[in-house]
């Protein structure tokens, strides 16, 4: 889910990193408050907009291949399997 093919990760990691630098500059906040935050905007969130969303999943389906691919798993195609039959 956090791969380059979640579209959500780039925008999320960048917002992170500025709510991390924002609350480390205008806040007292602990080290680990500000790594939490950055933690759950940008590794967290793009995994859960992408999974609401139906980001990758959802080009993966298998009613997606067998449109693409017709001929895969049909045994009455004598092509198919390159027998003819006689």
């Amino acid at each position: 889910m956090l791969s380059a093919g979640n579209p959500y990760v780039l925008p999320s990691v960048l917002v992170a990193a500025g709510a991390y630098l924002a609350l480390s500059l205008v806040t007292d906040l602990s080290v680990l408050i500000r790594i939490g935050v950055l933690i759950g905007v940008g590794i967290v969130l793009p995994i859960v907009l992408n999974r609401v969303t139906g980001g990758i999943e959802a080009s993966t389906s298998p009613d997606l291949e067998d449109a693409a691919n017709p001929d895969a798993g049909n045994p009455d195609d004598a092509d198919s399997n390159g027998v003819e039959e006689a």
